[in-house]
């Protein structure tokens, strides 16, 4: 993997050259912008490379003394909570797999709307039913409200409501806490919907590579992140930096607190439950926009206060990992460049579209290489392969990723809310406009060129390509989002699933 990263360096290098000093730039500032929206994801890739070099095998995560479950008299607490509206069948069969973990102390369910169906549930399955309705914070507020006031016990697993632990679970996760620095563990966050549609089986590629080889990487660091789906923490630990954080992205502010506070971490390559990844665009969007402000956030605020504290490579990870929503930035430039530099005759570069591709093919193809060897940390058969839905759903995500930019810039706040956990097949014209501006004026900005221009250069050639490109991508979640007017059941073609 290591030499194999190397070559991946000499090849954005050998491309990089070629963009900077083989080509002519007719506008530093078109340039410097369109700069940005090239590079911006083989730089990232540079450093998930790095990343990639530190993993180490699953066989070679063995708790001290071996696969053992954890000692008989080790217990943990688990805590998932509930909100309005949340389907109470979802509840029943989550708080069953609860009661049945070996290993379990007390498990609470901590209600945000008082149900009296779920009350009667948590009697009959022996979990407590703690009244929420007055706690503020979300998610984390009624996790530190239930730390404060209920559990008392040294380990406490967090779990989201859809998830399904398995029997195993604690026995497994425990086992790790021997070392006294460790300061929680983390497992797989694995789907048991993404069968459904084709924006879940995107949605769930888009995490493949992270539960795989990025966070077996930061665990070969040292510094695996805390999921707030299904992570189990050291009581003490919690205690240490005042609870869990309350935020957007509560889960990322843990995790830095935690290793800013000198706590260890592991992470557990395993599928210890599975729950609900979202299965339709407006939902995913929502989730992301979300997840977007929340890191933005961190990088202006939180990032810049305990980077002092940070190690050295904790500051170099969390510094990439709070950055990451500002390929909003990036993504949005890519669409609309093409479009303002065809339709105003204006050149950013000059450069043959042939000499483009020729120079990025040995990037591509060590990183697609790169890819398919990473794909052996992965833990299970079905995460293998070509991550085409995620790359659609990725290019789809523009405007989410740049909104959550600007709003975590500015400060602006974004309700927290649980993620649906089922699916609407409405048409969402709103969320798709964007998508549909970019398609209608690329495809106008490319017909514009035949009609107006007196030359075709090679600058033009290349703009062209690329809003070609953009529409086509774009043209799928444009779709989707709207297609619910044009046909009576809007649900996917087994064929597409397939």
């Amino acid at each position: 993997m290591a030499v194999l990263a190397a070559l991946g360096v000499q090849a954005f290098l050998y491309f990089a050259d070629y963009w900077f000093f083989s080509t002519s730039r007719r506008s530093p500032v078109l340039f410097g912008l369109l700069t940005l929206a090239v590079l911006w994801n083989p730089v990232r890739n540079l450093y998930n490379w790095w990343i990639y070099v530190w993993a180490s095998h699953p066989r070679d995560l063995l708790p001290p003394g071996g696969p053992e479950p954890a000692p008989g008299e080790r217990v943990a607490d688990v805590l998932t909570t509930a909100m309005p509206g949340e389907p109470f069948a979802m509840f029943e069969t989550t708080l069953e797999a609860i009661s049945r973990l070996d290993h379990l102390g007390t498990a609470y369910l901590l209600d945000g709307g008082w149900d009296p169906d779920l009350h009667a549930l948590c009697e009959r399955l022996g979990v407590v039913h703690v009244d929420c309705r007055s706690v503020p914070g979300a998610k984390a507020g009624k996790v530190n409200h239930c730390l404060r006031e209920h559990s008392r016990a040294e380990f406490v697993l967090i779990i989201d409501p859809d998830h399904i632990p398995r029997p195993d679970f604690l026995a497994r996760s425990l086992a790790w806490f021997d070392d006294q620095g460790i300061g929680f563990v983390q497992v797989v966050q694995a789907y048991y919907n993404l069968r459904e549609n084709w924006v879940a089986w995107g949605a769930a590629e888009q995490t493949f590579g992270f539960y795989g080889t990025t966070q077996m990487g930061l665990n070969g660091l040292g510094i695996p992140t805390a999921i707030g789906a299904n992570c189990t923490f050291r009581r003490e630990a919690l205690d240490s930096i005042g609870g869990h954080a309350e935020h957007l992205a509560e889960d990322a502010l843990t995790s830095m607190r935690l290793h800013a506070q000198g706590w260890k971490s592991v992470y557990l390559p395993w599928r210890g439950s599975e729950g609900l990844v979202p299965t339709d665009l407006g939902t995913f969007w929502k989730q992301q926009l979300k997840w977007a402000t929340g890191m933005t956030y961190l990088m202006f605020a939180e990032v810049p206060r305990l980077f002092a504290r940070f190690s050295p490579v904790a500051r170099l990870h969390y510094l990439a990992a709070s950055t990451y929503y500002l390929g909003g930035v990036a993504q949005m430039l890519h669409l609309l460049l093409p479009i303002l530099c065809l339709f105003f005759q204006v050149y950013a570069i000059e450069v043959p579209l042939s000499g483009f591709l020729v120079h990025l093919a040995p990037y591509v193809v060590v990183s697609t290489i790169m890819h398919g060897i990473a794909q052996r940390w992965y833990t299970h058969r079905e995460e293998m392969g070509i991550p085409w839905r995620s790359m659609l759903l990725e290019k789809a995500t523009w405007h989410v990723n740049f909104l959550g930019f600007v709003y975590g810039a500015i400060g602006r706040k974004v309700p927290y809310l649980p993620t649906p956990k089922e699916g609407s097949d409405k048409p969402i014209p709103g969320w798709v406009a964007p998508h549909w501006v970019v398609i209608v004026l690329s495809v106008l900005a490319i017909l514009w060129v035949p009609l107006t221009y007196h030359r075709i250069d090679d600058g033009t050639i290349l703009m062209m390509a690329f809003a070609g490109l953009n529409a086509i991508l774009l043209l799928p979640a444009a779709w989707l989002g709207v297609r619910g007017w044009f046909r009576g059941e809007p649900k996917l073609p087994e064929e597409v699933v397939a």
